[in-house]
């Protein structure tokens, strides 16, 4: 059984909505005027954020002015990266062109590196196909220097949207421009 919001909602409090965000509160005021309790829910979240209990109305009152405050930096926090996300995806879009190099880095306890070649380019979307790498001479044994095999091709092409971060690969990779300079990468038998 999933709860939802009302359940958690004391009988007969009274409702407050902040002016700018979809937070709000709920008051209830003991008969006895010994506590003064607010539970207060911020976005569309089920459970309370806060439940509180005071011994005056006003610092209630207080509590709750400042918590709508809150809320309200939170908002524009969130409009704010999300603008920025927004931006920085644009400025990648514009600028991935076919031919492009791009290289991933990822991997747990190791470290992995995948070079991509852009085969195709829409506005918003990019096919990637997945290139050899090149080792260099390099003193260490535990781990290789990789450049890119330009139109060296391995495997079949992919389509995926240019993000704010290059190209989502998975839930644990992403690929963006390669900067021209070797990449390190763990050496076999070192990783685990």
């Amino acid at each position: 059984m999933k709860l939802t919001r009302d359940f958690y909602i004391p009988e007969g409090a009274k409702e407050i909505k902040a002016a700018t965000t979809d937070a709000v509160a709920y008051t209830n005021d003991y008969p006895d005027e010994t506590k003064y309790t607010v539970m207060v829910f911020g976005g569309k979240r089920t459970k309370y954020d806060k439940y509180y209990g005071f011994k005056t109305k006003e610092d209630r009152e207080n509590y709750i002015l400042k918590y709508f405050a809150q809320q309200e930096n939170l908002a524009d926090s969130k409009k704010k990266w999300a603008e920025k996300q927004k931006a920085q995806a644009e400025e990648n879009q514009k600028s991935y062109q076919v031919g492009d190099i791009l290289v991933s880095c990822w991997g747990y306890d190791q470290t992995n590196i995948d070079f991509y070649q852009v085969v195709e380019r829409t506005a918003k979307m990019a096919t990637i196909q997945k290139i050899a790498s090149e080792y260099l001479e390099y003193d260490s044994a535990s781990e290789d220097k990789v450049v890119p095999a330009k139109d060296k091709f391995i495997g079949k092409p992919i389509k995926r949207k240019v993000g704010p971060y290059g190209i989502n690969l998975n839930s644990y990779s992403h690929a963006s421009l390669w900067d021209g300079n070797p990449q390190y990468k763990t050496a076999y038998g070192w990783g685990h």
